[in-house]
């Protein structure tokens, strides 16, 4: 396994991986798993791992930003 593969792998770990005590936990889950499929498809398709991984992890953190902003 490269490098790259093991960074889309913990992304996609990291996207599923929400504690049940947040706000929304189902809806963000739903959407977040939505962002896996995308990711996942792009990944074979275009073959480009890391720009994927960066992609996942580029959306969760503008979901953590919004849930902060939120809490305002």
């Amino acid at each position: 396994m490269t490098g790259d593969e093991r960074e889309l792998l913990q992304a996609v770990l990291e996207a599923l991986t929400l504690p049940y005590s947040v706000d929304g936990y189902q809806r963000r889950l739903v959407n977040r798993a939505g962002w896996v499929c995308t990711t996942l498809k792009g990944a074979l398709e275009e073959g480009d791992v890391a720009w994927h991984a960066d992609y996942l992890r580029r959306k969760m953190r503008d979901e953590e930003a919004a849930a902060k902003g939120g809490e305002r």
